[in-house]
C-alpha cells in the first residue's frame, strides 16, 4: 500500500485496517472512519547526525540548492511542498528509499513523522531528528477502517482502551521512542 492509493485501496477491500502512522484528517474521514486516537505526533525533519549544527530550523533547510526528501502521496508530501519555497522537494515511493538517499548525501533532509524520525535517530547513529522537541503540525494517530465496519471499530476501540489502561501502550511507546514526555 502507498499513502497515495490508501483510501481507494480501502474502499476496494484490499485491506481491513491501516495503522502505524495514520494521522486523523478531515480528508480521510470523508471516506473512511477512525478509531479513537492512541498517540499524538507531527512532522520532524530527519537529518544526518553530522549536520545537527548546520540544520536547526526549517529556515536553515529552506535554501536554494538544498534538497528535501519526502514519501509521495501522504502528509509528508503536502508538508514538503507547503513548507519549502526555496529548497527543492524530492519525492520517493517510500520512506526507506528517501532515507537511503539521505544517508548517501543525495538529499539534505527528509520529511518524516515525528515518531519515525525519533526512532530512526535512536537506531542509526548517522541519523538524527532535527529539534525533536519542536514538532510541526501535530495530529492524532488512530487506526483507519471502512466506515461501515462498526463491529470492528467497536472491538478496536475497546482493545485500545484496555492496552492504555493496563500500561501496555505506554511500555510500547517507551521501548521504541524513549521517554517522550
Amino acid at each position: 500500500m502507498t499513502f497515495g492509493s490508501m483510501l481507494a485501496d480501502l474502499a476496494a477491500d484490499k485491506f481491513d485496517i491501516a495503522m502505524s502512522g495514520m494521522g486523523r484528517t478531515l480528508e480521510r474521514a470523508r471516506v473512511a472512519t477512525f478509531s479513537k486516537p492512541y498517540m499524538r505526533y507531527g512532522k520532524l525533519l530527519l537529518i544526518r547526525s553530522d549536520d545537527q549544527g548546520r540544520f536547526k530550523t526549517l529556515a536553515d533547510l529552506d535554501r536554494p540548492g538544498l534538497k528535501i526528501a519526502y514519501n509521495r502521496g501522504g502528509l509528508n508530501d503536502r508538508f514538503a511542498h507547503n513548507m519549502f519555497t526555496q529548497a527543492t522537494p524530492v519525492g520517493f515511493e517510500s520512506n526507506e528509499l528517501a532515507t537511503a538517499d539521505l544517508l548517501a548525501g543525495r538529499v539534505d533532509a527528509q520529511v518524516s513523522d515525528s515518531t519515525a524520525a525519533i526512532y530512526m535517530g535512536r537506531q542509526n547513529a548517522r541519523l538524527a531528528a532535527m529539534s525533536p522537541d519542536k514538532v510541526f503540525h501535530p495530529i492524532y494517530v488512530a487506526i483507519l477502517l471502512r466506515r461501515d465496519d462498526h463491529a470492528l471499530l467497536n472491538y478496536i476501540n475497546i482493545w485500545l482502551d484496555q492496552i492504555e489502561l493496563d500500561g501496555t501502550l505506554g511500555k510500547i511507546r517507551t521501548k521504541w521512542l524513549g521517554d517522550t514526555r
